[in-house]
């Protein structure tokens, strides 16, 4: 697939941007997806899988699978799956989401071939009004030390690129979504403006906190969302987003939750693996986790540790279990272990669905399912003992009987089946 850029290469104008996309909009005839289409004819992406039994999974990536036809039955969805992949996914699991990797706004080269990403001098020559700057006018606002280049997202024309590159190609080879990587509402690497015609046009103050970027990354994800679902096989926007500590009724994060089809949280409740997601961080984390579901939206959990034992293990499966409703995935690893098909032997379990949401009792959150039950302490420092319900005998993941007084450490989880 070639790397297409509008109008061979040549500068859009922000007026002719907008034109463009609403021709993509416009030529693309109403398509009934496997799913059906909404009222109003427009296109729906394929469904996201239903969660409500037992423990469901997703893959983070997948370039160290070298079997992806077996490996797919046991996932809902792939984050970042390789072209290469798609077909022998597909044949394994009917009903798998399929999402393409892409970063939110930085060049990741030709579609399946994101090493060959361009430099500086290419993007001051082809696009040089997309390149977006530091505010020392000269260092391109660099992301994570990685050499891609960051563009101007505030531009509707990236948008058009963007689906001209990456969006459409992977529509027509089979995949039902993007996946798009580093989306904050925070300004972390310091961008500040981009030059047009040769004059420097300040965007951004620079600082982490910008109401301006703000506005902008909400302006993204509208266009994209809009854009991905008009193509003639509609695809879905599933972003890794960062939620910078906000609450789930931060208008902010409404906002976002309403144009995105899903979330990927890499922070989970082990802090990007620096630590535990605990007290009322951990709250509310569980409260937008259920939030996003409320609006039929699923909301993949990212668990990375430094190493993965039986209490890691626990700690992310009964916090998962906190949250889960109809539109909930989870995935463990240990830090950046991503790509490879880690399923632990826990994940077997039959747990069965809700019975109700989860309740605090006795300092800790528990709660109980058709076989089972989850126990969290949230607590950073403190110590819990309870004591269970004495007509269920319970048994913990690994055949061991459970007395009827259990001690909880900090920042620990428990699933027990009955």
């Amino acid at each position: 697939m070639s790397f297409l850029h509008p109008l061979n290469g040549q500068r859009l104008p922000y007026w002719l941007a907008g034109f463009v996309l609403l021709l993509i909009f416009s030529s693309c005839t109403p398509f009934s997806s496997r799913s059906g289409t909404t009222s109003g004819d427009t296109p729906r992406t394929r469904p996201f899988v239903d969660t409500w039994n037992n423990i469901h999974l997703f893959q983070s990536f997948d370039y160290k699978i070298s079997d992806p036809a077996t490996v797919a039955r046991r996932y809902d969805f792939i984050w970042g799956a390789e072209v290469d992949h798609v077909a022998a996914i597909r044949t394994g699991n009917r009903s798998i989401f399929i999402s393409y990797y892409i970063p939110f706004h930085r060049d990741h080269g030709r579609f399946s071939e994101s090493k060959t990403y361009n430099d500086l001098t290419y993007w001051k020559t082809v696009h040089p009004d997309w390149v977006l700057y530091k505010c020392d006018r000269v260092t391109p606002a660099y992301e994570f030390g990685d050499p891609n280049m960051p563009l101007d997202f505030a531009n509707p024309a990236l948008v058009t690129w963007q689906i001209q590159s990456y969006a459409q190609p992977a529509s027509e080879r089979g995949y039902d979504g993007i996946a798009a990587d580093n989306l904050d509402l925070q300004n972390q690497f310091g961008a500040c403006g981009i030059y047009r015609d040769g004059r420097w046009m300040q965007r951004y103050t620079g600082q982490l906190n910008d109401p301006r970027w703000r506005t902008d990354v909400i302006n993204w994800l509208t266009r994209m969302q809009q854009a991905l679902h008009h193509l003639r096989h509609p695809l879905a926007l599933v972003p890794n987003f960062s939620f910078d500590g906000l609450s789930p009724s931060n208008p902010l994060i409404q906002q976002v939750v309403s144009t995105v089809d899903g979330i990927e949280d890499e922070e989970g409740f082990t802090r990007y693996g620096d630590g535990y997601l605990t007290g009322n961080a951990w709250l509310q984390r569980i409260q937008l986790i259920e939030s996003v579901q409320k609006q039929h939206k699923p909301y993949y959990i990212i668990n990375q540790f430094p190493s993965v034992g039986h209490a890691e293990i626990q700690w992310a499966l009964a916090s998962y279990l906190m949250a889960k409703e109809h539109s909930a995935a989870l995935f463990i690893s240990t830090i950046q272990g991503y790509g490879a098909d880690l399923r632990h032997d826990e994940y077997n379990m039959r747990i069965g669905s809700p019975k109700g949401p989860m309740y605090q009792t006795q300092n800790v959150y528990m709660r109980d399912y058709s076989y089972g039950l989850s126990v969290v302490n949230p607590s950073a420092t403190d110590s819990y003992t309870l004591t269970l319900n004495a007509t269920n005998r319970y048994k913990d993941l690994y055949g061991n009987p459970v007395g009827q007084t259990i001690t909880m450490p900090p920042h620990s989880g428990l699933v027990l089946l009955a």
